[in-house]
C-alpha cells in the first residue's frame, strides 16, 4: 500500500532588510539589497491508515510527498499573510495574492520589504478571503494598526462531503509562525506553514466476494457534524504549526468546544465492481475527536448489492497496528484505508442455563455491535459461527483461528460483581467459545473478539455488549 505524507511548497515573500537605523543589515551587503526569503509550505502530516475485513488498521508514517501533486484543487489558490512586530504588537505588512484560482505550489508575494531585527509573528491563511477572515474574527486588519487578538477565533466549515472542485476558494488552510529575525538571517530562507482545516480519506474497495457487486454507499460512524445556521465547529488555527521541514507535528482535533457528532454517508452511486477489481473513493471530512459510539472507534459500513439483486451491508471497525486505537481524525490527515469485501459474516450462538420460568438468552447485531442479553445468572457461553453471505453455508471451524478476546473499559468497565469473583470471560480453546460466569450484579460489559482467517491471514474484529438483566 501507499504511505504518503504532505510536502507542498509555495514561495511567499522575499524581504529585503535595508541598512537604516536598527534595520537588519549584513556587512557584506552595505546597501541592504540582499533579501531574506520567506516561503509558505503546506504542513506535512504523519498519519495514514490501512484496513482489512472487519478491522481497519491505522498506522503512523512520515514521507516527503503531499496529498496529491496531480490534484490541483487541493493546492493554494489564494492567500493572506499578516506580519506582526511583537515589540509593539502592530501589523507591519499584509501580503495578499493578486489573482485567485491559481492552484499553484509556489508564488512570489513581495521582493523588498524594510523591517527591523526583532521577534515577528506571521498569521498565514490560504484559500480564505479577507471577508471570511474578518467575519470569523470580528476584526479588521490594517497596516500600522494594532494586531487584533485572533488566536482563539472560530470558523465554520462543512468538511463532510466537501468538494474543492465546486469551491472558488479551495481547501481553507491556516497557521501561526513565530520567528526571531536577526542580522544573521540575511540570505537565508525562512519557512511559514499552513495546515489544511479538514482531513482527506481514501477508501479503496477490493471485491473478493466471488461475484460482481454494486457499491451503493459507505457510512462513517461518527464524525463531527457539519454546522447548521450560525454555528462554528472549528477553531480557526490548528493545534500546532510546524516550525521547520524536519519536524513532524502530530495534529490533534482543535474543535470549538464539544461538537455534535453524526454518521456521515457518502454515496457511491451503485458503482459496479467485478470480482477481484478495486475502486478508490476520495472524500473530505471534518476533524473529529473520539467517536461517541459504543466503542469509541470509527465504524465503516458498506452498503452493496449482490449479483442476485439482494442488498447487504458489511461493517468494519477501525483499530491501530500500534496501540489498538484509532480514535481521532485531525485536520490535514490523509487516511488511506483499503477495504476487502469478503463473503463472510459472523453469528454468535449464546448458551446459558437459566432457571425455570426465566427467558432464554438472545443476540442481536446492529451497527457492528453484538448485544448479548442474558436474563439469569450462572455460567454462559458465546460460540462464534462464521458463514458465507452468498449461500448462508457455515465455514468449517478449522478455517479460522482465535486471536484474542478483550474486556473494554469504554464506555464503561464491567461493574464490580458483574462477573463471578470479578473474573472476566475467557476463550475456551478446546470448545471454541467464550466462557464466563455471572456474579450477583446486573448491568453490562463490553468486549472485543478477534478471529483470523487462516487462508488469507485477515482478521475479523467484532464488538460485543453483554447485558445481564
Amino acid at each position: 500500500m501507499k504511505h504518503l505524507t504532505y510536502h507542498l511548497f509555495m514561495l511567499i515573500a522575499a524581504i529585503a532588510f535595508t541598512a537604516c537605523g536598527n534595520d537588519i543589515a549584513d556587512p557584506n551587503y552595505p546597501n541592504g539589497k540582499d533579501p531574506i526569503r520567506i516561503s509558505l509550505d503546506i504542513a506535512p502530516s504523519v498519519n495514514t491508515a490501512e484496513s482489512n475485513h472487519g478491522a481497519s488498521r491505522s498506522r503512523r508514517v512520515s514521507t516527503s510527498l503531499g496529498w496529491s501533486y496531480q490534484q490541483g484543487d487541493e493546492l493554494i489558490q489564494n492567500w493572506i499573510v499578516i506580519m506582526v512586530n511583537n515589540a509593539d504588537g502592530k501589523i507591519e505588512h499584509i501580503f495578499t495574492s493578486t489573482d485567485n484560482g491559481q492552484n499553484k505550489e509556489e508564488d512570489q508575494v513581495a521582493s523588498s520589504v524594510t523591517t527591523t531585527p526583532n521577534n515577528k509573528t506571521f498569521y498565514s491563511f490560504a484559500n480564505i478571503s479577507m471577508a471570511q477572515l474578518e467575519a470569523a474574527t470580528g476584526a479588521t486588519f490594517t497596516e500600522g494598526a494594532a494586531m487584533p487578538s485572533i488566536t482563539q477565533a472560530t470558523f465554520a466549515l462543512s468538511g463532510n462531503g466537501y468538494d474543492p472542485t465546486l469551491s472558488d476558494q479551495g481547501i481553507p488552510m491556516t497557521g501561526i509562525t513565530h520567528m526571531a529575525l536577526t542580522n544573521a538571517d540575511n540570505e537565508q530562507t525562512k519557512h511559514l506553514y499552513v495546515v489544511r482545516m479538514l482531513a482527506k480519506i481514501e477508501l479503496t474497495f477490493t471485491n473478493q466476494t466471488g461475484e460482481k457487486v454494486s457499491l451503493n454507499s459507505v457510512t462513517i460512524d461518527r464524525l463531527t457534524s457539519n454546522p447548521t445556521g450560525d454555528e462554528r465547529n472549528l477553531m480557526l488555527f490548528p493545534s500546532a504549526t510546524p516550525t521547520d521541514a524536519n519536524t513532524q507535528v502530530v495534529q490533534s482535533p482543535n474543535l470549538n468546544g464539544t461538537q455534535p457528532q453524526s454518521a456521515f454517508t457518502q454515496s457511491l452511486n451503485g458503482k459496479d465492481l467485478a470480482q477481484g477489481a478495486s475502486f478508490t473513493q476520495t472524500l473530505y471530512v471534518n476533524e473529529t475527536s473520539t467517536p461517541t459510539n459504543a466503542f469509541s472507534q470509527f465504524m465503516l459500513t458498506v452498503d452493496l448489492t449482490r449479483a442476485d439483486g439482494t442488498t447487504t451491508q458489511q461493517r468494519y471497525s477501525v483499530v491501530s497496528n500500534e496501540n489498538g486505537e484509532w480514535s481521532t481524525i485531525a485536520r490535514n490527515d490523509w487516511r488511506m484505508i483499503p477495504i476487502t469485501l469478503q463473503d463472510y459474516k459472523l453469528d454468535l450462538i449464546p448458551l446459558d442455563f437459566p432457571a425455570i420460568g426465566v427467558l432464554p438468552s438472545s443476540v442481536k447485531e446492529a451497527d457492528g455491535t453484538f448485544t448479548c442479553t442474558f436474563n439469569g445468572g450462572g455460567d454462559f457461553r458465546l460460540q462464534p459461527q462464521v458463514s458465507r453471505y452468498s449461500d448462508g453455508q457455515t465455514i468449517p471451524d478449522a478455517d479460522w483461528t482465535f486471536s484474542r478476546f478483550t474486556t473494554e473499559s469504554y464506555p464503561s468497565a464491567p461493574p464490580s460483581g458483574f462477573y463471578a469473583e470479578d473474573k472476566n470471560p475467557t476463550w475456551f480453546e478446546r470448545g471454541g467459545y467464550v466462557a464466563g460466569s455471572f456474579g450477583t450484579t446486573t448491568g453490562e460489559a463490553y468486549h472485543t473478539l478477534y478471529l483470523t482467517h487462516n487462508a488469507t491471514g485477515r482478521t475479523l474484529v467484532y464488538h460485543l455488549r453483554i447485558v445481564r438483566n
